[in-house]
């Protein structure tokens, strides 16, 4: 659907086993994930790994134009929304940090009222699009420290459940510290604990829209010490309880599926 010099689509997705795809453009797109899940999803922009694991309701991600953004999943259900955007509307430095898995509720309602037909959306859309890659300009690295930082997010992903320091991450990576904590922040734009805590976080989320476990069991499955310290975080970082999340989230899956 053409709204203003935009397009958007509604997209129910599915897929019955392992699968890999890549998307390239002559515009940008955004993608923002509402509901369902691939029960494991790893994102790519050229080189680089962006995201790692499940996507959750809200979250997006930006593939700029005439970059290459490749995939792969395990098999689900996904609903999404999908925004075209012009090079003219929009301009991404070529250095820019991959926006992936990105949480912004104001975004999210943006790309909503698009759907909904809302053309004056599309300009605060792309103002906001605009103000975000502005802040997330960096700077190339070498093909072996983006390595060495693609694999240190999978196998962060591993250790989630287990406690994981910043010198563990440092020797997996073969690095300081100090010099881990300066790449990976270029890389991610998050230092690598903060990484690791909304990796976690993540991790819980999708535990709470897809088993029937207790919080407690959440909390020691995803590397907190007890379900005060998951709670408190969660509203700290996510403003509700776990309990609530679920209450929102859960039935989003069986709502994906069924349209599928």
């Amino acid at each position: 659907m053409e709204v203003g010099e935009l397009r958007v689509a509604a997209i129910v997705d599915r897929i019955d086993g392992p699968s890999n795809w890549t998307i390239v453009r002559d515009v940008h797109v955004l993608i923002l994930y509402e509901a369902g899940s691939y029960h494991w999803l790893e994102t790519w922009q050229g080189d680089r790994r962006t995201s790692l694991g499940d996507p959750l309701p809200g979250e997006m991600w930006l593939i700029p134009a005439g970059q290459t953004y490749r995939a792969s999943a395990k098999g689900g259900a996904v609903r999404m929304v999908e925004v075209e955007i012009p090079t003219s509307r929009l301009t991404i430095a070529p250095e820019t940090r991959a926006l992936a898995a990105h949480h912004d509720l104001a975004l999210a309602a943006l790309v909503r009222a698009l759907l909904a037909g809302d053309a004056l959306a599309g300009d605060a859309l792309t103002a906001i699009l605009a103000r975000t890659v502005e802040n997330m300009a960096g700077r190339a690295e070498t093909p072996a420290i983006a390595q060495r930082i693609n694999d240190l997010m999978a196998f962060i992903q591993t250790q989630l459940e287990v406690p994981l320091t910043v010198e563990d991450m440092a020797a997996e990576a073969g690095m300081s510290v100090n010099s881990l904590i300066v790449h990976f922040a270029r890389a991610t734009g998050r230092t690598p604990a903060q990484y690791v805590l909304r990796q976690r976080l993540r991790h819980a989320c999708w535990f709470l829209m897809n088993r029937p476990l207790s919080i407690a069991e959440i909390a020691f499955a995803t590397g907190f010490s007890s379900h005060a310290h998951l709670c408190a975080i969660f509203r700290r970082k996510i403003g509700m309880s776990p309990g609530e999340w679920r209450r929102r989230h859960r039935s989003y899956i069986v709502e994906a599926e069924g349209e599928a």
